[in-house]
């Protein structure tokens, strides 16, 4: 891949946050955070970034996780009641910045954020509530 004149492997130009379904519960909850958090990192520096989050579904079912140890009150399907806050709040991360300080910057972060709703299930509250956020 070419890139200003340079030519460098993708490899050089990633950073990968992985968590797998047998690590804790806090872990797989923070990761979407620290992508997120390291996209904005690389965003502020000038750079134009794609964050992809495979699978929000996982995500929020570490959420429910957690909000069912907490004793939370659940609401649809045994999410807890701020799941589409907590998405939107992810989704309102991404978008085109002009940083402050010397030198001048502009940066992006470009989410694309997959749904991996059980059994093709459109009505899952996890994939209803990204709909009505990113449509």
């Amino acid at each position: 891949m070419e890139v200003d004149g340079a030519t460098t492997s993708i490899m050089e130009r990633t950073a990968l946050v992985a968590n797998t379904s047998n690590m804790p519960v806090a872990a797989r909850e923070s990761s979407i955070y620290t992508g997120i958090t390291l996209a904005e990192y690389f965003r502020d520096m000038g750079l134009h970034v794609a964050m992809m989050a495979d699978s929000t579904s996982r995500w929020a079912e570490a959420l429910r996780e957690i909000s069912g140890r907490l004793g939370e009150m659940p609401a649809d399907s045994g999410y807890p009641a701020y799941l589409s806050s907590r998405l939107a709040s992810f989704y309102e991360r991404a978008g085109k910045v002009r940083c402050l300080g010397n030198p001048e910057r502009e940066g992006s972060v470009t989410i694309v954020g997959a749904v991996s709703p059980p059994g093709g299930d459109f009505a899952d509250p996890v994939t209803s509530a990204t709909l009505g956020i990113v449509q």
